[in-house]
Formats: C-alpha cells, structure tokens, sequence
C-alpha cells in the first residue's frame, strides 16, 4: 500500500533540525506567542506578499475570526460551495450567517456567475475555496464584491503556494485563513492555522480577537477567542517554509506520473 501521507517518513527525513526547533522553544521556557511565532510570521508574510500575517489555532478558527470581526453575524448571508470541508460551513455557521451555496465551474471552484445569482439584500460576503492548488477567478470575484459592496474572505487552507496572474492565494480578498493541518502541502506536527490581510485595521483587531479580545495586558475590549499559533509549531513550520516550492514541484511530478 502507498500511502498519501506517511508522516513517519517525513519526520525521519527532516529529524534533526525539527528536533533541534522543538528543543530551542523548550529550553526558551516561553511557549505562547513568542518570537518563533513572530518570525514565521514574518517569513511567511514574505512568502505569501501580505502587509499583515497572523497566526490562529487552526484554519477554521481563522476563518470564523475574519467572518467575526468583519460583524458577519445573525441574519448575513455568505455565498460559498458545497464540495468544501465541513469547517468552512461551520465558520459560517458558528458566528450565527447562513451559508449560501453556489454552483461550480469545471475546475471544481465556485462560478462567478452564479455568485450573482445568489446575492440578495442579506448578502455580507463571498467566500471563495481553493481547492487541488488551483485557485478561484479571484479577478472576477473581486469585481462582483467591488460591484455589489460585499467583503471576500478567501478559504486558502490548501492552497499554500498556490498562484493566480501571479499572486499567491490570500492576497485578493479582505482577508484569508490558512491550515497547517498535518496533511497540507505546509503542515505542522498539529494543529495550526494563519490569518492574511493587507488592511492595518481589521488586522489589529484580527491579533486581539485571536487572544481574548485583548488590546493591552489584562484590557479585553472585544469578546474574543483563544486562538493563537504554538510556538514549537511555528518553529517547525519555520523549517519547512522553505521547502514549500520544492515540495510543490515533486507533487506535480508524481502526479504526472499517476496521470
């Protein structure tokens, strides 16, 4: 049996340096939003050519922060696809907005022309999903929102790497929400998510609402969650950060080969 993902495998091949990331946290004695966090950050802002980079729990929680703090809530709609995992409808659901389903187009994406058809007065959002590492017509979607007022929130959790009329996934809409869920092309050794935007204001308070909704120690002005990046996670990814391309190009190939 081939397996899809043999995590074994991976960890045996990059076993030194993952262990020494791990044991440099360990031996730093801070583990909650340190400065591992706040390099991988950085780099992957780099990466990715977003302004602001913030690091979450996980994908979904990234996803239902964006939707939070942008005030999608009860009575909003958010027009998104079925063929999706179940978190991006549960984001949707979890801040109290209906999920509205479009059609897709022949690459599996949601089809700008039935977003149209979907928009009513409760519309809030659009909320695309990248999917295989290919990517929505953002340059349409982005003319719709422009057109009808609507935010856009880019589900890009598989789709590290991935490029549209070069730019990278994440970088089109009001914001973007990452996994680093251990079978995606950038995976952690567990749960972890990212937050992208390039708006200085919804990612301020992006950074507060992903811890308690703090502005300053013990000052909450925003009900939020506990939803940070760990430390020894942001120390591995920053490893394999830079592998990303490579890795990307050896899926290509092998999958040339199955085709």
């Amino acid at each position: 049996m081939i397996l899809m993902n043999d995590f074994k495998q991976e960890y045996f091949y990059h076993r030194l340096p993952v262990d020494s990331a791990i044991t440099g946290v360990l031996k730093s004695g801070w583990y909650i939003l340190g400065k591992k966090v706040e390099a991988f950050e950085k780099k992957y802002a780099e990466y990715i050519g977003t302004k602001y980079c913030i690091g979450v729990g996980n994908g979904m929680d990234g996803l239902e922060i964006i939707l939070m703090t942008l005030g999608i809530g009860i009575s909003d709609e958010v027009i998104t696809v079925a063929n999706t995992a179940v978190a991006t409808v549960l984001a949707i659901t979890n801040v109290g907005a209906t999920p509205v389903f479009a059609d897709i187009d022949d690459y599996y994406h949601i089809d700008p022309a039935e977003i149209e058809k979907r928009i009513t007065k409760k519309t809030k959002a659009i909320l695309p999903v990248h999917l295989f590492g290919q990517m929505c017509d953002m340059e349409t979607i982005m003319k719709i929102a422009k057109k009808y007022k609507l935010k856009v929130i880019e589900d890009a959790c598989q789709a590290h790497g991935s490029s549209y009329k070069g730019r990278k996934a994440g970088t089109f809409g009001d914001a973007a929400a990452f996994s680093f869920y251990p079978t995606k092309n950038l995976g952690c050794y567990g749960d972890g998510g990212m937050i992208f935007s390039n708006n200085s204001g919804l990612s301020k308070k992006i950074r507060m609402m992903r811890f308690h909704g703090q502005e300053k120690q013990y000052h909450h002005k925003y009900l939020g969650w506990t939803s940070r990046l760990d430390e020894i996670q942001a120390a591995i990814l920053l490893h394999k950060l830079p592998l990303v391309e490579k890795w990307n190009s050896e899926r290509k190939q092998i999958a040339s080969k199955y085709k």
